[in-house]
């Protein structure tokens, strides 16, 4: 597997004779460290703890999502950044469509080194022996999400429980030359851990510090996981679930446009604390802008009433001209014009999910009230909708989530889940040859790293490239 080596374990000895006498000395070598020391106490482990959550960063899922399908156009500044991405010319090379593969391993790795250590490290009170459990029950759930996130990027389009999906791995082994596993086994496997770190009666409920898992949080997993198996009641009662426990409200018209400066967290139930600038994906620091907001997307909402129009794009002043439109979701923060924390969950999500999963599950009138809900805190002078059938209710429901989710990571997995095309408009690319990306295309799954593929035998590559 392609994983950082991040500790050692090298015992080196050196044997002296003498005329007289042998002696065997051991010595330790001084740029290594053995695993078993290397957490002495549980202030020790939770660092480790942490440096698996540094390696769940959001930010890439965030740039291939809204490169692959019609939440943006190529600027006529652009300088190539992306464009292979966005015009479907991608391989098993190098980029940003197929980075995320060496990402999660590495969080697997990281996970898996110290799940194993956590017994053996001393705990002197109560509070520490609960620590190491609660700190046990977020390595698991880190495990569970960075499989999932591996399993949507590389699994074929919808849900067919026999296709190949991604290798599970539970154990460190920087020897493993493990096979692809079956989209069932790996669903398995993260229902699997879900669970097991939600059971756990330490762990935060509400997303206290929202940098860290709650219950809310793995919740919230469960029931993407169960929207992608199509498994729609159990989508609804764990939307049901996250939401109960957040104890978050949906944000107004009055805070909504402070949540994305991360002025208030009304929202959010887990975050990613970003060192870097999102607002970089879309634009360079000179002010050149690389990508635009799609046509089509601007023209989903209602430009003068809902308050997402505004918080979400903006322009650039050029020559006293406002010449291109922006993608404005993440404007920077008190901490700098550049920084925004990343909103992995957050509460608008989880109504559209349960949302979507009411419409499928026949319940039109639910559908509606959770769709209702969020318009209402979004756009003035909401009038509220019925849905007379389930298609109309679902394709509206898809419909919102592209607006409210766009430029979160979400647009090219849920029309891949939902086994749709990406259809984009004319006026949003230079060449019908990129304008569409059709049913069945085998780009929904990204290709398998041609350097994964090099290390291990037992690897293979997605058909088509």
């Amino acid at each position: 597997m392609i994983m950082n080596k991040i500790l050692s374990i090298v015992l080196v000895s050196a044997v002296f004779f003498s005329t007289s006498c042998k002696k065997e000395l051991e010595l330790a070598p001084f740029d290594t460290i053995n695993a078993g020391n290397a957490f002495g106490n549980v202030g020790d482990l939770e660092k480790g703890v942490l440096g698996v959550y540094s390696a769940n960063n959001p930010i890439n899922k965030i740039y291939i999502a809204t490169l692959l399908t019609d939440e943006a156009k190529i600027s006529d500044e652009n300088r190539g950044q992306g464009q292979f991405t966005f015009k479907y010319q991608f391989s098993a090379g190098g980029g940003e469509h197929n980075s995320d593969f060496g990402l999660y391993y590495r969080l697997l790795d990281r996970a898996n080194r110290i799940l194993p250590l956590i017994n053996a490290v001393p705990a002197i009170t109560p509070a520490e022996t609960a620590k190491k459990a609660t700190l046990r029950a977020e390595l698991l759930a880190l495990r569970g999400i960075a499989h999932f996130e591996l399993m949507i990027r590389f699994m074929p389009a919808g849900y067919d429980p026999a296709a190949p999906a991604v290798a599970v791995m539970v154990t460190s082994d920087i020897t493993a030359k493990p096979a692809r596993n079956t989209v069932a086994q790996v669903v398995a496997q993260i229902e699997t851990d879900l669970a097991a770190a939600k059971a756990e009666p330490t762990l935060q409920g509400a997303p206290t510090d929202v940098l860290r898992i709650s219950k809310s949080a793995i919740a919230a997993y469960q029931a993407r996981l169960a929207m992608l198996k199509r498994d729609w009641a159990n989508a609804i009662t764990f939307a049901t679930e996250s939401i109960n426990l957040s104890g978050k409200t949906l944000a107004t018209s009055a805070n909504f446009a402070a949540y994305w400066t991360d002025a208030n967290g009304s929202e959010s139930i887990l975050t990613y604390r970003n060192q870097s600038g999102p607002q970089l994906l879309w634009r360079d620091t000179n002010g050149d802008v690389f990508f635009e907001p799609s046509d089509e997307l601007k023209n989903a909402y209602n430009r003068t009433a809902d308050i997402r129009y505004n918080t979400y794009f903006g322009s650039v002043i050029s020559g006293g001209q406002s010449d291109t439109s922006t993608i404005n979701k993440y404007p920077g923060s008190a901490l700098g014009p550049q920084i925004n924390d990343l909103k992995i969950i957050r509460l608008a999500e989880l109504f559209l999910n349960r949302a979507e999963a009411r419409a499928e599950n026949g319940d039109l009138i639910g559908a509606a009230s959770d769709v209702n809900i969020l318009r209402g805190v979004r756009i003035a002078g909401y009038v509220p909708v019925t849905f007379p059938t389930k298609d109309v209710a679902v394709a509206e429901i898809l419909t919102e989530r592209f607006k409210e989710l766009c430029f979160e990571g979400f647009r090219f997995f849920d029309l891949k889940r939902k086994g749709l095309g990406i259809t984009r408009n004319a006026s949003d690319v230079t060449s019908p040859t990129w304008q569409n990306l059709e049913v069945g295309n085998f780009r929904f799954a990204l290709p398998v790293p041609q350097d994964e593929l090099f290390a291990n035998p037992n690897a293979t590559q997605n058909p088509g490239y």
